[in-house]
């Protein structure tokens, strides 16, 4: 009876384990992060350590969003496999441990002050950890929340820098629901003592369930408010936009620059920078670190 000794034959790993051990290799140095706010509920953010020989990132999603969202997550795993340690908060936004973006129509019990304190427990955390100052990223309406923290905070003490891209205000842009009616209800409502849920319209929304104290806290940040946070500030953020944004008003660059802010636009990219702009946000993201 011969028997016949046979070499393992090497093959390619097929394209999908390939992906799944990619995402596995991804996923084992993500790490949740619980924090209880001061409202008393639990927020959670993903940490991707790299260590900490560089500033650590901090990048905050747009509106009703999550960390998932692909503009902010592609940022973050780049930013993580170029060496730097990135934290992704949700935004509680009066939810327990909030996973999911949250439909315009939900009942919205969160405000401004709320999200603004959020981002500075998650800015103290990650200090702490790294004892480093901490670089803010935020894209669209997360921009405009880190500017409403800068704004709280003159002396920016546990910061090293903001970039805010795609930075946007209420009431403003052509797809912008809400106008001066929707503000006019809201303060007629609490001048009445009205303060229980009213629908009105914020950002893409056209109905939107919250408290007129509540609602008036997002869109009193107006282009007036929001211009009025960026002069104030000692420390320019640097502003990244897209010439083909169609969520913005005509007038809001040449204001941006008129404030002597630190603006730089892509050319052809959009509000979220996809397909082939999202390297080019990149690069110009790297060449501000």
């Amino acid at each position: 009876m011969h028997t016949r000794m046979l070499n393992p034959i090497i093959r390619p790993l097929p394209k999908l384990l390939l992906i799944l051990l990619l995402l596995v290799s991804h996923y084992s140095v993500a790490e949740t992060i619980q924090l209880r706010m001061p409202n008393g509920l639990l927020a959670t953010a993903e940490y991707l350590d790299a260590g900490d020989e560089q500033s650590p990132i901090l990048i905050l999603h747009g509106f009703l969003q999550t960390r998932d969202f692909f503009t902010v997550r592609r940022i973050a795993d780049a930013l993580h496999e170029e060496g730097y340690s990135v934290l992704l908060p949700n935004l509680s936004l009066g939810i327990d441990q909030r996973d999911q973006s949250l439909p315009c129509e939900a009942i919205h019990t969160h405000s401004m002050e709320q999200d603004r304190n959020e981002v500075a427990q998650w800015i103290d955390w990650l200090y702490q950890r790294s004892a480093k100052p901490v670089t803010l990223i935020g894209h669209s309406m997360g921009s405009l929340t880190l500017l409403a923290y800068l704004h709280s905070q003159p002396d920016q003490e546990f910061i090293n820098q903001a970039i805010l891209i795609s930075l946007i205000a209420f009431a403003q842009g052509p797809i912008a629901k809400e106008d001066a009616t929707d503000k006019q209800r809201a303060q007629q409502h609490l001048t009445m003592g009205s303060n229980r849920i009213h629908n009105y319209r914020l950002a893409f929304c056209d109905s939107y369930p919250s408290q007129p104290d509540h609602y008036l806290s997002y869109l009193n940040w107006d282009q007036t408010q929001t211009s009025r946070a960026l002069l104030g500030l000692s420390k320019k953020p640097s502003i990244i936009l897209g010439s083909s944004d169609n969520r913005l008003s005509p007038e809001w660059k040449p204001i941006l620059i008129e404030l002597k802010a630190n603006v730089i636009e892509i050319e052809g990219a959009n509000h979220f920078f996809d397909h082939s702009h999202e390297f080019d946000l990149f690069d110009n993201i790297i060449q501000m670190l």
